[in-house]
């Protein structure tokens, strides 16, 4: 064989390998093509781009290896040689990176209940994880380099120079949110194509697609010719080992994190084992895992058939009376939130206008799941399946709740001032048919969605209303359904610029900062109740215009949250990072028709407001549907529910609440496209805010089902404990 000719071709076959081993990646997500087996589906963008680098590297290498084997060089000679040559270490990234990881790391461990020697041993194991993986991938990225043209050799390098980057990323994000960013970036792809803009717009951040795709190549870039410039220092420089030394030290690193595996198996509790444990996506491993959870069970939720399906066959009573019902959905509002200093009208109408109702919770700490489980009537678990039907088939049938009042003759009306493309939102929660609707309004997607979504939102919401005001003048006295969803509450939290907000010393910077002091919160919280109060103001002059036209005492009027919004409480900002109440608890305020003997309730929950509204019209009850009618007394406090769409950094996918008690459970992959037929329960809570400390899954099992008596038998057909092997 030619040498000359056999070098021109080591290029192309090394990048040939490359782009061969990543291009299933770009058919699946870039053009939304056929999978690979090994391509994950969608909604795992952030996992598919980890694996992607990884096939690159490999593909790079493979294909080097291919080129060797056919310029007639010895494959097994050229390994031995590169394991023993000299190779400058970079020194000064590897410490650099591991320190990043074990700050990062430590951050997933606030609010956790160890104990300073737990903690501490914990934080040596991460470490030592942390220098493990930085190893590799120095070795992986030196061989990919090696078996590379000398002009392409340092192109893998970026891979290990930008390991820094995506750590720091992550802690910024764990800072704010204790949400991991894999988490947001999986969305990316999650209605089945890759979409940056909508998701960049639903998150509060006003940024063009392309300003973030080129701000990110130009960061990559900056951070590789970094890396470069530290390693040629002259006192960067000096250390050079050969290879195989570096491999022996890694396999010693995996030693320590066995070693502080294995010994702290013998006195770490239970709970810090499986906390340490739990929180973490990167492990070495070391032959064995903790359990997920305190006590495990084998279950089979309810289907969700059973919960609906009778809706589909039931006929309306032509004289039946059919009152107005006006649903108003406030993002991001906390039942705390309603209060006479900034919500003087919702306090007012909750206090002497509506049902008496204790705490009331969302389905959800999440739009989506949580519009789902108030539309369908049924447990948001099912939501990532109807999502990923929507996502293959493109169709989406209506909510058999939809179906009913269309046949009794009522006039549907969806009006939002929120992109219902983002996270399948509007597929999921009304069907794929807006021609079902009289009005199916929301905001346009597209480029143009972050520009000034935002700033236009206050006069959205303004226009909503009068345009439903408006329709209700040539509309018959009964038989309107209006849903109505304001975003000023959304971070970010505006008003019209005609309103005159109760607050004048609000935060009014850019951003929320990652270590707030008590100031901080107060004045972010002042800009929040701010934008309640402009809600508040809106509802008044509604209500107003009800009475006016005569509606009000016969109609349905019911103001909620989707879900909450957490200041700090637990050390993170907004929602959609975990389950206790300042996420899930929100306002449920129902002002029921004139004359309607509304109970008072302990609690009550976005499940319990079809089976009230069904009540309410005289339709049968639907067996098993997990909530129930708060127009029925009830004599005890029932449990509720609430479900995770973002896990965030506790991994808790499902949280009962009742008399002050907070159960959490989790089960693996919480975004798959079915309920879990294994479960895990995380902890159990009390009134106090401590966590319950018990010997054996029996022992919880039975403190379980004495706090939250009623849960699995509305959850679940089949609920049984997992007995430990002894």
């Amino acid at each position: 064989m030619n040498r000359k000719l056999s070098e021109r071709w080591h290029g192309p076959f090394w990048l040939g390998g490359m782009v061969l081993a990543i291009l299933p990646f770009f058919v699946a997500i870039g053009f939304n093509g056929p999978r690979a087996s090994w391509v994950l589906g969608p909604g795992k963008f952030g996992e598919n781009i980890i694996l992607a680098t990884w096939w690159a590297l490999g593909g790079a290498a493979l294909g080097g290896l291919i080129w060797i084997k056919l310029s007639g060089r010895t494959m097994v000679g050229r390994f031995r040689r590169w394991c023993s040559e000299k190779h400058q270490f970079h020194w000064m990234w590897f410490i650099i990176s591991v320190g990043i990881f074990g700050f990062h790391n430590y951050l997933f461990l606030d609010g956790f209940r160890f104990t300073f020697f737990e903690k501490t041993s914990t934080m040596l194991g991460r470490v030592l994880t942390g220098a493990v993986v930085v190893g590799v991938f120095w070795l992986a990225c030196g061989l990919a380099g090696a078996l590379a043209p000398k002009r392409m050799a340092r192109w893998p390098w970026v891979v290990a120079a930008f390991l820094p980057m995506i750590m720091i990323a992550d802690f910024v994000s764990i800072i704010y949110s204790k949400n991991p960013i894999i988490n947001y970036i999986n969305q990316l792809d999650e209605e089945g194509s890759f979409d940056l803009a909508t998701n960049l717009a639903a998150s509060g951040l006003p940024i063009p697609s392309w300003a973030v795709v080129i701000g990110f190549a130009a960061i990559v870039f900056g951070i590789y010719l970094l890396f470069h410039w530290l390693a040629n220092l002259d006192f960067a420089s000096r250390l050079h080992m050969p290879r195989w030394i570096m491999a022996v030290f890694l396999v010693g690193l995996w030693g320590g994190v066995w070693a502080e595996k294995v010994a702290g198996k013998g006195w770490k509790s239970r709970n810090a084992q499986r906390w340490s444990h739990n929180v973490y996506d990167v492990h070495v491993i070391v032959g064995f895992e903790p359990p997920l959870g305190v006590a495990e069970f084998k279950v089979q939720f309810v289907a969700k058939a059973s919960l609906g399906e009778e809706n589909r066959v039931e006929e309306f009573d032509g004289e039946q009376k059919r009152p107005d019902i006006f649903i108003i959905m406030v993002e991001s509002t906390r039942q705390d939130a309603i209060a006479p200093e900034h919500a003087p009208f919702l306090t007012h109408f909750r206090d002497f206008e509506c049902q008496k109702l204790g705490a009331t919770w969302a389905s959800s700490n999440s739009t989506a799941l949580s519009w789902y489980g108030l539309f369908h009537g049924v447990l948001p678990v099912f939501w990532a399946g109807d999502k990923g039907t929507s996502v293959s088939e493109n169709k989406l049938a209506t909510p058999a709740w939809f179906e009913s009042l269309k046949r009794a003759g009522y006039r549907m009306n969806i009006r939002t001032v929120c992109d219902l493309s983002y996270r399948n939102m509007g597929a999921t929660s009304f069907g794929t048919n807006q021609e079902f609707f009289q009005v199916y309004s929301h905001s346009p997607t597209g480029e143009t969605h972050w520009q000034d979504y935002y700033e236009q939102i206050p006069q959205r919401e303004k226009e909503s209303f009068e345009s439903v005001t408006e329709s209700l003048l040539s509309a018959p006295s009964s038989g309107n359904f209006h849903f109505i969803a304001l975003d000023s509450t959304h971070y970010g939290y505006r008003w019209h610029e005609d309103f005159e907000p109760p607050y004048t010393d609000y935060h009014d910077d850019a951003g929320v900062p990652g270590f707030p002091n008590e100031e901080d919160i107060a004045s972010i919280k002042r800009r929040y109740h701010n934008s309640v109060a402009w809600v508040d103001f809106q509802v008044e002059t509604f209500v107003m215009e009800l009475k006016r036209l005569g509606r009000y005492d016969e109609s349905v009027i019911i103001v909620t949250g989707d879900h909450g919004e957490e200041f700090y409480e637990n050390g993170s900002w907004f929602h959609s990072s975990s389950l206790l109440p300042a996420q899930t608890q929100v306002p449920l305020l129902i002002k029921w028709p004139k004359g309607v003997d509304a109970p008072p309730q302990a609690s009550a929950s976005h499940l319990d407001l079809l089976p009230s509204l069904r009540d309410l019209l005289g339709l049968p009850e639907v067996p098993g549907m997990p909530g129930r009618s708060l127009l029925k007394a009830s004599e005890e406090e029932r449990t509720q529910m609430s479900f995770a769409c973002n896990t965030g950094v506790s991994g808790v996918c499902m949280a009962w609440y009742r008399d002050g008690w907070v159960a959490t459970f989790r089960w693996e992959d919480p975004f798959s496209y079915g309920p879990p037929e294994e479960i895990h329960l995380d902890e159990i809570i009390g009134p106090d805010g401590k966590s319950e400390e018990l010997e054996d899954s029996a022992e919880w099992l039975d403190l379980l089902l004495a706090k939250f008596p009623d849960a699995p038998g509305r959850l679940f057909s089949e609920f049984n404990l997992v007995v430990e092997e002894p």
